[in-house]
């Protein structure tokens, strides 16, 4: 089938970016990044198998992304990573999570197979949610590029 063939491939891309993203990533980023690519390599798997949505594993994406934040609370913007690249890479995941999002939702409304459309459209939810938590982390680790020295230039609302 087609759409397996590549939701499958979507999924494996989206694992790469991950790990490889992982491998210079340090603390909370380094946990988060590798369990995004353990839960991409479980939608794959799913995908391949055909499996039932409630087969689904899911990673505790939330607890790790609050230790992620929690760290870099305590520890200053570098616990998040030393890595300077890594804004970009959560904006290219970002990316790749929406693209595959709208995949599931086409394929999804689309598909004969009742229980094909049911794991389909439980993909793009997981996807959806990647993404929203991606896009928090961009937005948090985005906001010290934004401030202007001098308060006086406007408010800025709390995180």
């Amino acid at each position: 089938m087609g759409v397996i063939h590549d939701a499958v491939h979507l999924e494996e891309k989206a694992e790469r970016i991950y790990r490889e993203a992982a491998q210079h990533a340090e603390g909370g980023a380094k946990i988060l990044l590798e369990l995004l690519a353990d839960a991409e390599a479980g939608h794959a798997a799913a995908l391949r198998e055909w499996s039932d949505v409630r087969d689904l594993k899911r990673p505790d994406l939330r607890a790790a992304a609050g230790a992620w934040i929690r760290g870099a609370i305590e520890g200053g913007a570098h616990s998040l990573s030393a890595d300077p690249q890594l804004l970009a890479t959560l904006r290219r995941a970002m990316d790749l999570e929406h693209e595959t999002q709208t995949f599931y939702h086409h394929h999804a409304e689309r598909a004969t197979d009742v229980k094909g459309a049911a794991l389909l459209e439980e993909l793009a939810k997981i996807e959806g949610g990647h993404y929203a938590l991606l896009s928090s982390l961009v937005e948090y680790y985005n906001r010290p590029n934004e401030w202007v020295e001098s308060a006086e230039f406007g408010l800025r609302p709390d995180y």
